[in-house]
């Protein structure tokens, strides 16, 4: 039989992972992380997947499924790999994905290397995305819900530790979940969606940011040269934000770019958001390729678009058929061939 260590957040994803990995056979080993940093994990924010809410909640399932539970210390890495990573973005006027650091530094890392020193077979995670082993390897796969695929958050796994995870709500439509879940001893009632930036309890990063980098006066201009106004802080922008420019102006104005070193934040229309082509830095290729074609998203929600690229000294580049609005520096790009991820990077720069 083989042991299964599951990232358990008392979400309704996780927990249904467990009651699937256990009736496929597996002993499964539920673990939750304690992440926050203790003045933030006095806070409560019952939604947050590390809260003690849902750590309470995961014991709950893990129980009445009559499988192991513990909770393991990170938050000496997630304090240093996640937290002080996206503190630092801001600082250089990026936009950072704190859910692709976690998976990356967290559940792909500390807590892989961490369950298999302890003799798991195999790391389990709730996440909508399938493991395919074909011909050439192992392959990162969409799940076969696409409104809940969440294979975008995921292209930091390196090629070597694909053989060693699962993924059981690859296969699962998410309405069915919940309709199925009523009927475990545990039910869904009790089991909440994990949500929300869990070391921001109360989602407001503009709050969260101004506690680490001092904000600081500056001008805003439009993409002519005319300056328009000021802004309370560079950090508290980011590209294509609309909200909280208060300039009184003919038509709609968005952040066209951030820069950092001058304290300026340039503006625009709508339309002067558009870009084509952008490089990314922090790059992690699931295909041989360093060239060629392939479907291209560069938010979790928008619309893969066609593109080229091509991958040279540690960088990416990818140029888009037609331009793509709001590409952000922070962001990820990743980058897929039908249901398969390529690979992806966090966005440098576009133009």
């Amino acid at each position: 039989m083989q042991t299964v260590f599951l990232a358990m957040s008392g979400g309704l994803d996780s927990s249904y992972s467990a009651y699937l990995l256990k009736k496929q056979g597996y002993k499964v080993v539920g673990v939750t992380f304690a992440l926050l940093p203790k003045t933030a994990a006095s806070t409560r924010n019952p939604k947050a997947c590390c809260s003690l809410d849902s750590t309470n909640r995961a014991k709950r399932v893990a129980d009445s499924l009559s499988i192991a539970h513990y909770v393991i210390n990170l938050r000496p890495q997630f304090e240093e790999q996640v937290i002080e990573k996206f503190i630092a973005e801001y600082r250089r006027g990026r936009t950072p994905n704190p859910c692709v650091l976690c998976n990356q530094h967290i559940k792909f890392s500390a807590f892989l290397q961490r369950a298999l020193a302890l003799g798991a077979d195999a790391v389990a995670t709730g996440h909508y995305a399938a493991v395919d082993k074909s011909e050439t390897g192992w392959l990162l796969k969409k799940a076969r819900d696409r409104s809940k695929d969440q294979s975008y958050f995921l292209y930091p796994i390196e090629q070597d530790q694909l053989p060693t995870l699962l993924f059981p709500m690859s296969g699962c439509i998410k309405e069915a979940v919940r309709l199925d879940m009523t009927g475990l001893a545990w039910g869904s009632s009790r089991v909440r969606e994990s949500q929300d930036i869990c070391f921001i309890p109360d989602s407001d990063y503009r709050r969260f940011i101004s506690q680490y980098i001092p904000v600081k006066k500056g001008d805003i201009f439009l993409h002519d040269g005319r300056h328009l106004g000021y802004h309370e802080g560079v950090h508290l922008y980011t590209i294509g934000q609309r909200r909280g420019l208060n300039i009184p102006f003919a038509e709609p104005l968005y952040v066209t770019e951030i820069r950092t070193e001058e304290n300026v934040l340039i503006v625009g229309a709508k339309e002067q958001l558009h870009r084509r082509t952008l490089i990314a830095d922090q790059v992690n290729m699931l295909c041989a390729r360093p060239s060629g074609r392939a479907l291209g998203r560069v938010r979790y929600r928008q619309k893969e678009e066609p593109c080229t690229f091509k991958v040279s000294d540690g960088l990416l580049e990818v140029t888009f058929d037609d331009s793509i609005s709001a590409i952000t520096p922070g962001q990820s790009v990743v980058l897929y061939e039908g249901d398969r991820v390529l690979g992806g990077g966090t966005v440098r720069q576009a133009s």
